[in-house]
């Protein structure tokens, strides 16, 4: 009888101080198809063959020198996986109950007694070899299906993963809102009572001339308020919106600095402010193509952020060429950033003191939108400042000269 295909490649291991029971046992295997055995009359060779060889199937005589039969099955024990099925089918002279007992219960899988019927035995060998056979199966299908479910539980943590900062996104965008609102009604309300007050005063005729002179000035001051709290709105709206494009023309960039150093002169001056003007001489004539209204913004963030943060002291702005690259510094002798808040300054909404009683106006957008303005145009900003020491913010614009 020729075996299955499925056991044709089976490895055998035989285990018999007797070379003619195994000499009978091989040839029979031989006959039968098995073609990948491996046998040893030496009891002590059995745990190093068995490591060689990896066998499907190991059978094995009881009645033997140096190790009995019991003992090679306590060494193979100690071999075997806990999770492998390796039979191993006892053939042997001892046909007492308790030598039958005693292998089935130390781990093997069967038990015959000699003499034995061959065909009994390819019987029993067959069923053995089917049922590891069998077991291989499954133990490869619940591989599989705990490597599914592994990857499945992965795609789960991925997608709660994502819930989560789904969720956690979405909360910070409500925060965001609330915190816009509130800032929106303070930076629009605060400046619009100073003009509804002004308003009353002015048109109050009991005041002198003399007296109503005064409170021009802080008409002008809160309309100016005003009017740069809306402008800022509009142009971070834009710029999250994709909906501001550039408009690039011809224009000296020392002279578009110049203009906005004689348009703060005076806010300066009235604050008691040292502003400086710097130049290395080598930009006087220079002329690029980039966006003239789009970088003047950018620098009157970054003055109006330094007038803000300077309360006595200098505000020096300047431009350099260095390293094939435009260079405009705004530096003032301020409060200065703390280093850790070097990033967070940048984000909208963001001042390095974020209490209600942080002390300073403003929405909280001016740096962001520089930061973002100056990225249309193909730069950056960085920025040096510590604690106590101000801060310098230079925009750093790749040279177009015409």
């Amino acid at each position: 009888m020729v075996i299955d295909s499925t056991f044709k490649n089976a490895s055998i291991l035989i285990v018999d101080d007797k070379q003619v029971n195994i000499d009978v046992l091989y040839g029979f295997l031989d006959l039968r198809g098995y073609s990948n055995i491996q046998t040893t009359t030496d009891s002590r060779l059995a745990a190093d063959l068995f490591r060689t060889c990896d066998p499907d199937l190991v059978l094995l005589d009881l009645m033997m020198p140096h190790f009995s039969g019991y003992e090679v099955i306590e060494q193979l024990k100690e071999l075997i996986p806990h999770d492998e099925y390796m039979p191993v089918l006892v053939l042997t002279a001892d046909m007492t109950a308790e030598a039958k007992q005693r292998a089935l219960e130390l781990g093997a899988k069967d038990f015959l007694s000699k003499p034995f019927d061959l065909v009994e035995v390819g019987l029993r060998i067959d069923n053995l070899l089917f049922a590891r056979y069998l077991y291989k199966q499954l133990r490869n299908q619940n591989h599989q299906l705990e490597d599914k479910v592994k990857e499945r539980t992965k795609e789960l943590e991925e997608m709660n993963f994502e819930l989560i900062a789904a969720r956690d996104k979405a909360e910070e965008s409500d925060r965001l809102k609330a915190e816009f609102l509130g800032m929106i009604s303070h930076e629009i309300r605060t400046p619009l009572n100073g003009i509804l007050g002004m308003y009353q005063v002015l048109t109050d005729p009991n005041h002198s001339w003399q007296q109503k002179q005064s409170f021009y000035n802080g008409l002008r001051q809160s309309s100016d308020r005003l009017i740069k709290t809306i402008t800022d709105y509009m142009d971070m709206s834009l710029l999250y919106s994709g909906s501001m494009t550039m408009a690039e023309s011809e224009f000296n960039p020392e002279q578009l600095l110049r203009e906005l150093y004689n348009f703060y002169w005076n806010t300066c001056e009235a604050r008691e402010l040292d502003f400086k003007f710097q130049t290395d001489g080598k930009a006087d004539a220079l002329k690029i193509i980039s966006d003239p209204n789009m970088l003047r913004t950018v620098l009157s963030q970054l003055i109006d952020n330094a007038i803000k943060f300077t309360k006595q002291g200098s505000i020096t702005v300047g431009l350099e060429i260095k390293k094939g690259e435009l260079q405009i510094f705004v530096s003032d002798t301020g409060v200065g950033i703390d280093e850790v808040a070097h990033k967070l300054v940048f984000k909208h909404f963001m001042q390095e003191n974020q209490s209600h009683s942080r002390g300073h106006e403003g929405s909280g957008l001016g740096l962001s939108i520089a930061d973002k303005m100056t990225r249309m145009l193909g730069g950056k900003i960085e920025l040096k400042s510590s604690k106590g020491h101000g801060s310098t913010f230079t925009v750093i614009l790749p040279l177009n000269p015409i």
